[in-house]
């Protein structure tokens, strides 16, 4: 279930708890019978209308935590994939082999995101389209760098650059699915000016972040 999924439906069990104590509210200064049977009968009810939002809710809490496992194993595959494929192009002489493997990944990495989300705009007679269209054109890079004799360094250094930018593309929106928040300590000298004495004292150059 996705994060906007989940907020979907805590914002319509805070609703309906809002609902809930404005109608009681509303029974109890309408109801002036003796014996207030209908403000009774809704005060009996109300552990029932409690209990069955809080059940949904934790439903919908157990879907959300199933689904960020498997998007974090999804996130193990396809930095696998996407390794593989950068590898590729820094092989002085690669075999036919070792496109075969690096294209293999690729293949399982994109179909492996079909088994976790849908196609945009799929419905059951339209097939919609593909959520995450950089991981095909990485696949389509590896496949037209072809292993020859000499092997087009300039060719390889191309392809690499066009997976990384197309890597982040895709890396930037699939993060925004995961719930993630910055670490409690953390250890960046950008940061903080006072984590730079390791840099410092061991003449380690600070490279760009």
């Amino acid at each position: 279930m996705t994060k906007r999924t989940v907020r979907r439906w805590f914002r319509a069990a805070v609703l309906l708890f809002v609902a809930m104590i404005a109608a009681g509210i509303g029974l109890s200064a309408a109801d002036r019978s003796e014996h207030r049977v209908v403000y009774g009968t809704f005060k009996d009810l109300i552990p029932l209308m409690i209990a069955i939002p809080a059940a949904w809710l934790g439903f919908c809490v157990q879907r959300r935590s199933a689904y960020l496992q498997q998007l974090r194993s999804l996130w193990s595959k396809l930095i696998d994939a996407v390794q593989s494929a950068t590898s590729y192009t820094y092989l002085e002489k690669p075999s036919q082999q070792d496109r075969a493997d690096a294209l293999l990944k690729m293949s399982i990495a994109i179909d492996e995101i079909r088994g976790v989300f849908c196609n945009i705009g799929e419905t059951g007679r339209e097939d919609g389209l593909y959520p995450f269209e950089p991981l095909k054109d990485i696949y389509c890079e590896i496949a037209e760098l072809a292993p020859a004799e000499p092997f087009d360094s300039g060719h390889a250094i191309r392809t690499r650059k066009r997976i990384f930018a197309l890597w982040k593309e895709v890396r930037r929106e699939l993060l925004r699915e995961f719930d993630r928040e910055e670490p409690t300590f953390s250890h960046s000298h950008w940061a903080d000016a006072s984590k730079s004495d390791v840099y410092d004292g061991n003449a380690i150059p600070k490279r760009p972040s």
